[in-house]
């Protein structure tokens, strides 16, 4: 029997006033990032996790977990 894990996005730390200073240095030191990468919606938190990891989460090298991790330490 195989057990498929799957990561849901529930808590994070950071806030949409404190996510715009993130998405600063985001777009600084990952210049592939955009505007429209970076759009905060706290019903759509998921949806953005995903797009983030997809886009830098194996350059950081770090899993969905890893990567809000990351986000939080900024």
């Amino acid at each position: 029997m195989t057990t498929i894990q799957t990561t849901t996005v529930t808590t994070t730390s950071f806030s949409k006033e404190s996510w715009q200073d993130k998405k600063t240095k985001l777009i600084a030191k990952f210049p592939q990032l955009k505007e429209i990468d970076l759009d905060f919606e706290e019903d759509k938190m998921e949806k953005m996790i995903d797009k983030l990891h997809s886009k830098i989460g194996k350059i950081v090298g770090k899993s969905k977990i890893g990567l809000i991790k990351f986000l939080d330490n900024l």
